[in-house]
């Protein structure tokens, strides 16, 4: 047998094993087969934890084992070892740059955008927790069709009075008018504080990410978001209405042509179209395609800019904020990223001067904020704000630890939904941190009922 017919024998051998299992591979699945199979808790915990030592770039991995550890410490003698496992959480995601979680488009973002939105649509959907939560959770969050979408609201609505009035000892009907008119009294400031030009979140309009979706959508036939595979929301938080969506939705060749066919989008140059009779905040709906099945959503005023950037090849988006994103581990199902100046704008601009001048001096001063959410069997959030001094970080942490401590003590009700919150420095003192873990029932009676 010559040389080259023996490597070409191994080649095939090696192809009929298939690929060699990795060691954080072996571990998670043996950690799987004790959790779900045989039932050993002590024996899932050993192969779990030996997966967060391992150095992988499986990361996904690394945040099943972590989340299925803060189930199994949860439901076990020992509470409290799930709050070192939630202050992983950034460690494992940090270890490198995420590149790929948002569209490449991302990078053409407009320089004064301060505020990055993205949801991971497919992830969502095929969530374990997604599933088991059935219809109701995913039409709750994608569907296009308003009159499903005001059925459930209302559900929702007289499911949350119901458990209200029987804690209280109310009337049903007392409970929904004191509702119905909270929300007027809502509604009317928010329209008294764009009448004034308020800038701050309630003078503001929703961004286009919430009213262009749908009917881009419903102009490409589908009936609902669950089928695109990605939202990534950007805007000026001084501006809402500036503001643009990147949708990754698959075989968009094929649903844009069939919508111009259609006249449901009008064809206004190369990649470039409109959508008949879709305004938003005074201006016209256009969309465009920057890159491969990626569309972005947009009023007229501003595609432009974005359309110039991208010919242009030359990343225009905040690097800031740009530096925030790309620091937000790539298995999250939604993030949230805002720079400095549009956290602080935006969490104390409703602060009078002379008190926010001082709370600025007692805090630290934060770099921005990342809010990562991971959807397993489970539902973890993950909040990370870099901040520029270690000691008022520390401060921050006691402080809210004790705000914690004596809420729980103080309202029974709160102590299960506060029990899995912990906040804490990161490990190299640039952050504080706040995790949080929801149960499948707990989301069920929060976002359902």
């Amino acid at each position: 047998m010559t040389l080259l017919t023996s490597l070409g024998l191994a080649v095939l051998a090696s192809a009929a094993i298939g690929p060699r299992e990795t060691e954080a591979q072996r571990l998670h699945r043996r950690g799987v087969q004790c959790m779900d199979v045989i039932e050993r808790r002590d024996c899932a915990i050993e192969n779990f934890e030996a997966l967060l030592d391992v150095s992988t770039s499986e990361r996904e991995l690394v945040t099943d084992a972590m989340l299925r550890l803060i189930r199994l410490h949860r439901g076990g003698d020992d509470p409290e070892a799930v709050k070192p496992l939630l202050r992983r959480f950034w460690d494992f995601g940090m270890r490198r740059e995420s590149r790929g979680h948002v569209p490449y488009s991302t990078r053409f973002l407009p320089p004064d955008f301060d505020v990055v939105l993205n949801v991971d649509v497919a992830r969502v959907v095929a969530a374990p927790l997604t599933q088991r939560l059935g219809a109701d959770a995913r039409d709750t969050l994608f569907t296009c069709d308003e009159i499903r979408r005001t059925a459930l609201e209302q559900k929702r609505k007289v499911a949350r009075a119901e458990r209200r009035a029987e804690k209280s000892g109310r009337d049903l009907e007392a409970v929904l008018a004191e509702d119905l008119e909270r929300e007027r009294k809502f509604e009317a400031e928010r329209a008294a504080a764009r009448k004034r030009g308020d800038k701050g979140a309630k003078g503001q309009p929703p961004p286009i990410l919430f009213e262009g979706s749908c009917p881009v959508a419903i102009a490409l036939g589908d009936n609902d978001l669950a089928h695109w595979q990605r939202l990534t929301a950007g805007f000026s938080h001084r501006d809402f209405s500036r503001s643009i969506v990147l949708a990754q939705i698959p075989e968009l060749d094929k649903k844009i042509a069939e919508a111009v066919k259609a006249a449901r989008l009008v064809e206004l140059g190369p990649d470039h179209w409109g959508v008949p009779d879709l305004r938003y905040e005074g201006s016209d709906v256009e969309l465009a395609r920057l890159d491969l099945d990626e569309l972005l959503i947009a009023p007229a005023s501003v595609i432009d800019e974005m359309i110039t950037a991208r010919r242009s090849r030359k990343r225009s988006i905040d690097r800031s904020l740009d530096q925030l994103v790309n620091r937000v581990p790539r298995d999250t199902g939604f993030f949230v990223v805002l720079t400095q100046n549009a956290l602080l704008d935006l969490g104390l601009g409703g602060m009078k001067p002379g008190a926010r001048k001082l709370l600025q001096a007692f805090l630290p001063k934060p770099k921005g904020i990342q809010i990562a959410g991971v959807i397993g069997d489970d539902f973890g959030v993950f909040t990370r704000v870099p901040t520029d001094n270690a000691v008022k970080g520390r401060a921050l942490v006691s402080i809210v630890r004790a705000l914690i401590a004596r809420q729980s003590d103080k309202d029974s009700s709160s102590e299960e939904m506060l029990r899995t919150l912990d906040v804490a420095e990161a490990t190299d003192r640039r952050a504080v941190l706040a995790s949080y873990i929801l149960s499948a029932a707990q989301i069920e009676t929060m976002v359902l009922d």
